[in-house]
């Protein structure tokens, strides 16, 4: 799935073929990072940013043009001007709140924005609210496009997991994967009461 998303919103949904300068937030998770490295593939400049200086030191290993901490960096408006002074024709938006807002004021005229997640907010008890930079979005004449990965899901591609209960059985699976007992993906999953899902929040 993350792999799928960042392909999907690289070549549908940012349009790959106009994607030059990219800033990805949250570029080191599972689809950030994805996303960087398809980009570069691309040949696009691609910034990331991320919340610590060893993920920062793996977006650098990943091939990354730039990339910065936004827990220790002073202002994220000049952290991004440093990284790119000519702005940004793609966002590829994992976070919402604030870095939205001035992520818009970075874009180049007609620029793209996937808006593929808003980890920021999750676990907001009440919406964020305030001033949206609608003028910027008219002005600059930007496309802004949120999306899941499952709207181009054809059922073409079948995967197969093969999952072992508790995380007791750890090292039995270990074992069992380096002999070949697993068909697909060797998975280990903790066994879940209905209880502790729903005090899980999102």
């Amino acid at each position: 799935m993350p792999g799928l998303t960042a392909l999907y919103g690289i070549e549908e949904v940012l349009d790959s073929r106009k994607v030059r300068p990219s800033w990805v937030n949250a570029a080191a998770g599972a689809v950030g990072s994805v996303v960087g490295q398809i980009a570069k593939i691309k040949g696009c400049k691609v910034v990331g940013s991320a919340g610590s200086d060893a993920k920062v030191a793996f977006l650098k290993e990943l091939g990354f043009d730039e990339a910065f901490n936004y827990k220790t960096i002073s202002s994220l408006e000049e952290a991004l001007k440093k990284a790119s002074p000519e702005g940004y024709d793609c966002f590829f938006e994992n976070v919402g709140g604030p870095f939205s807002t001035v992520a818009l004021q970075q874009m180049k005229n007609f620029g793209r924005i996937a808006v593929c997640g808003s980890i920021s907010v999750y676990n907001d008890t009440t919406p964020q609210t305030g001033p949206y930079p609608h003028l910027t979005m008219i002005f600059k004449q930007l496309k802004m496009e949120g999306f899941m990965q499952s709207r181009w899901e054809q059922g073409k591609l079948h995967c197969r997991e093969h999952i072992t209960k508790g995380f007791e059985n750890m090292p039995a699976a270990f074992m069992g994967m380096l002999q070949g007992d697993n068909i697909g993906k060797a998975i280990i999953r903790e066994k879940i009461s209905i209880e502790d899902v729903r005090s899980f929040q999102f």
